[in-house]
């Protein structure tokens, strides 16, 4: 069965012959840093070039501060949960946060007594609002680089020269901008990096990174165990990457998402957003033709990812996305994207959207399907 897949913002599809193939050869390799025989050995050259190429891509100033982990969401638990925080201690997030973001952050504050003040819209964007916000006891900038329900995308670099100029730190949340939209932290000024393995890398589930260009903070780890060093210590080592990589590592999804790495590099970041862009304001353009729909502006236009959200008046989302799969063999995605901030600046935040994203492999053909298939399922319903 052929799938149109405009749900790029959840994963990418279809994966890369390169990247299906590095995943298959890594199986049977052996257990990284486990082992002085050749299979062991041969798996940790595979994590190791991973990790150079990795720290190369994203100008993190250390291949020892790739940080392997499952998702994007683990790294963000990484640093908010393994941060040494003071009670009373107060952070600065935007307010397209992820529910990777928010809902560690509630949790922080009802178990440590952590203050945040979130900044709502274009609030976000401004160099002055963050300012006005710093409080004397504040610690932390929190910073989505792309919502994944509207498509805004955040001024990464101005957050990371506020936290340059007061001394604070700054996670960013690269979950739809990796691989897709330019990413230096040197140059950003950005603290913590947390990358998603299977969107914009193009790589399999379940590998994600957490890239650190701060020396000064010593993170606390999630897990504690096995490290492959340092074997006679009791405590944890202090040394990354081992400090926080407990346990055998997923040597396959980094063999994968190395080899998604290295396709985003042939494609081009300029082509690959070039194209987006195309296929992006071509939908725009015909979907804006319709009466019936309503889309959901970035706070950022026109400088947008290509995410895009709407709602059909008179018709349920969901019902929508169930039509466009059954009938089209169309995949979207209806709901609140586990973004339930991102959706509140919209007045409609129970009732979610409509999401449809591109991709590098989006065609402008299966963006003229979906407005069809759009167009008949509006018709057929409201007519």
């Amino acid at each position: 069965m052929s799938i149109i897949y405009f749900d790029h913002a959840a994963t990418s599809y279809p994966k890369p012959k390169g990247v299906i193939e590095a995943v298959g050869q890594a199986v049977n390799l052996g257990n990284p840093g486990r082992g002085g025989h050749f299979l062991s050995k041969e798996a940790s050259r595979v994590v190791t070039d991973a990790r150079d190429e990795i720290a190369s891509f994203f100008g993190c100033e250390s291949a020892k501060s790739v940080i392997f982990t499952k998702s994007a969401t683990e790294a963000v638990n990484l640093v908010l949960k393994g941060y040494p925080w003071q009670t009373g201690d107060h952070i600065i997030a935007s307010g397209f946060e992820h529910n990777a973001v928010y809902r560690t952050l509630h949790f922080l504050e009802k178990t440590l007594g952590i203050s945040v003040t979130y900044l709502q819209g274009d609030e976000a964007l401004h160099k002055e609002n963050i300012i006005s916000n710093i409080k004397e006891n504040t610690r932390l900038l929190v910073c989505t680089h792309g919502s994944n329900v509207d498509g805004t995308l955040l001024p990464a670099d101005i957050w990371g020269g506020v936290s340059k100029e007061y001394k604070l730190k700054l996670l960013v949340d690269a979950a739809q901008t990796a691989g897709v939209h330019p990413i230096h932290m040197e140059d950003d000024h950005i603290d913590y990096l947390a990358v998603p393995g299977h969107k914009g890398l193009l790589g399999p589930q379940g590998i994600g990174m957490l890239l650190i260009n701060n020396k000064e903070t010593l993170l606390s780890p999630l897990i504690y165990g096995g490290t492959g060093t340092f074997s006679e210590l009791p405590d944890q080592p202090e040394e990354l990457p081992y400090r926080l990589e407990s346990g055998t590592l997923n040597v396959s999804g980094i063999a994968g998402v190395h080899a998604g790495v290295k396709e985003v590099i042939d494609r081009g970041l300029k082509n690959i957003q070039k194209h987006e862009e195309e296929i992006l304001f071509d939908f725009l353009k015909q979907i804006e033709s319709i009466p019936e729909v309503s889309i959901t502006k970035p706070a950022s236009f026109p400088d947008r990812l290509p995410v895009i959200s709407l709602r059909v008046k008179g018709l349920d989302v969901h019902e929508i996305a169930v039509i466009l799969d059954e009938h089209y063999n169309i995949a979207v995605r209806a709901g609140l994207h586990c973004a339930p901030l991102a959706h509140s600046r919209t007045g409609r935040n129970n009732e979610g959207a409509l999401r449809i994203s591109f991709g590098y492999t989006t065609t402008k053909d299966e963006v003229n399907t979906l407005i069809r298939a759009l167009k008949e399922i509006i018709n057929g319903l409201l007519g």
